[in-house]
């Protein structure tokens, strides 16, 4: 869970996590609330819309995926932050002396409707791939799209089973969540990873100089350096979900003590994604 495709923005919060838009600044009152339910009733209740196809991106893109941006008409900015996941995640998985082709079996949480996924599906067999997010439509998309396993994840990130994985792939999720679910993410993935096993995991790890939150830079900047990690909630989101930035070694702390200190960091590449967000690259050792 990248807004214009003129701007190295963050990427838009993953529509099966968030309340509110991402832009809201109020809390949501409950005639609001029960307006979004009926519309997302509405949603379900219409007739379908066409599956979308634009010249830059490998196959058809769901009228719902809200990775595409309106001034995208082409495709490529969509399909450009796709190819550098797939890159970001050759790369880590070259880190650890491992390549696609060693890989039996992949999880991608979140899938979204496959933006990384779609791409991923071309270096790893789609019935080795998991595609996990809360949003139903998604993986459903994604499972008869690309030929891959769905699998639904829990609003709260607790009680997961997400099976076992020797390469996980998980871009934009530990960039929304607060510590307490960030804890719960990081033992699930210690769970999933089979020994040997690969997590790629991205962060926001600078402050913002533009967008909603540039105003706070100090008080995030400030965060970052005493606690290595803030997060801001968005007003009525459920779980307490909104936008969060971590220095690398706060989440490698972070996995260490959710795994026992059997999952460690084998790279950190500085906005290795998209130029935007960091990557970083963890290895179960047993």
């Amino acid at each position: 869970m990248v807004s214009a495709p003129t701007a190295p923005t963050p990427p838009p919060v993953p529509l099966a996590f968030a309340a509110v838009p991402q832009t809201s600044t109020r809390r949501a009152r409950a005639p609001e609330v029960a307006l979004r339910v009926s519309g997302a009733l509405r949603r379900r209740m219409r007739r379908p819309q066409p599956l979308l196809r634009l010249p830059a991106v490998a196959g058809p893109i769901h009228p719902d995926d809200d990775m595409r941006h309106p001034e995208d008409a082409g495709g490529t900015h969509y399909a450009r932050v796709g190819h550098s996941a797939v890159a970001a995640i050759g790369r880590s998985l070259a880190d650890a002396g491992r390549g696609f082709g060693d890989v039996e079996s992949c999880l991608d949480m979140p899938c979204g409707y496959g933006r990384v996924l779609r791409l991923l599906a071309r270096e790893i067999a789609p019935d080795r791939i998991t595609a996990c997010d809360i949003n139903r439509q998604a993986i459903r998309f994604c499972a008869t799209q690309f030929g891959v396993r769905p699998l639904r994840s829990t609003p709260g990130l607790d009680g997961m089973r997400l099976g076992h994985h020797d390469l996980i792939w998980c871009g934009s999720l530990v960039t929304h969540l607060d510590e307490e679910r960030v804890a719960q993410l990081l033992r699930s993935f210690t769970e999933a990873l089979l020994p040997g096993g690969i997590a790629v995991v991205t962060i926001h790890a600078e402050p913002p100089t533009t967008g909603e939150f540039a105003p706070r830079r100090d008080e995030i900047a400030d965060a970052l350096r005493t606690r290595g990690h803030h997060h801001i909630a968005y007003e009525g989101a459920l779980f307490d979900y909104g936008h969060a930035w971590h220095t690398p070694e706060h989440v490698t702390r972070a996995f260490a003590a959710a795994s026992g200190d059997t999952v460690r960091l084998v790279s950190h590449r500085p906005r290795g994604w998209d130029e935007n967000q960091d990557v970083l690259a963890f290895r179960r050792e047993s």
